[in-house]
């Protein structure tokens, strides 16, 4: 397999997994305004990530040193937050399930694989779901991060 291929076959994964975050946020009831909101489908590694700015009173906690590469909005106050980590997704994971409960929010419904991981979350008046995905062609390797987060009730 070429670099070439190798990329773009990644690019597919990565538009699955975000695909899977938002039908997994549909299904715990983040519905139908996550799904149509989307995730930008390709990310630099962070190094040359150009950083956007997080919605003001964005409260969910993101990975020590990810760089917000794109916010998006839907209805009913939905956020969709995609960044990258300069560190390997296994200690994003750790950070992730450190964090969480530290900011009073309960993890639920999640799984981890060899190289990605996602987990519902609620509490502190939200819900939502995160999912991170190896980004093995940066070097050092960094991870990819994507948040749908949204009021809850």
């Amino acid at each position: 397999m070429t670099p070439r291929t190798a990329v773009r076959l990644l690019l597919v994964v990565l538009a699955l997994v975000a695909a899977g975050v938002l039908t997994g946020c549909e299904e715990k009831g983040l519905g139908e305004a996550a799904k149509g909101v989307g995730t930008v489908q390709t990310v630099d590694c962070p190094g040359s990530a150009r950083a956007v700015d997080l919605p003001a009173g964005f409260t969910a906690p993101l990975p020590e040193g990810t760089v917000v590469v794109d916010v998006r909005h839907g209805d009913k106050d939905r956020t969709v937050v995609t960044g990258v980590v300069p560190a390997a997704e296994k200690d994003v994971l750790a950070q992730l399930q450190k964090a969480y409960p530290a900011a009073g929010l309960t993890l639920t419904e999640g799984e981890t694989e060899e190289h990605d991981a996602e987990s519902n979350f609620t509490g502190g008046g939200l819900k939502g779901r995160w999912a991170i995905r190896e980004l093995s062609d940066c070097s050092p390797v960094a991870t990819r991060i994507d948040l749908v987060v949204a009021p809850a009730g």
